[in-house]
C-alpha cells in the first residue's frame, strides 16, 4: 500500500472545515452542527444556567466589551 503524504496539517484541515461550514450554514447554524455532531458531557442547560443565570444578552455584551477594553 503505498504511503499517502497529507498536504495540510491538521489544523489548516480543521481550518478549512470550519471555514467550509460557516460558509455554507452561516455561524448559527454551523454550530448548531457542531453541536449535534460533537460528542458533549453532561447538562448544557444545567450548565449555561449556573454560569449566566438570568443574565440578558445585553448584560454578556457589557460584560465581554468592559472585559475587552480592559485587556487592551
Amino acid at each position: 500500500m503505498p504511503t499517502r503524504k497529507f498536504v495540510r496539517s491538521n489544523a489548516d484541515l480543521r481550518e478549512a472545515g470550519y471555514t467550509a461550514l460557516i460558509e455554507s450554514l452561516g455561524y448559527s447554524d454551523a454550530i448548531r452542527f457542531l453541536v449535534h455532531v460533537s460528542q458533549g458531557q453532561g447538562d448544557y442547560l444545567e450548565l449555561q444556567d449556573r454560569i449566566f443565570g438570568e443574565m440578558s444578552v445585553d448584560d454578556l455584551y457589557e460584560q465581554a466589551e468592559a472585559h475587552w477594553k480592559q485587556q487592551k
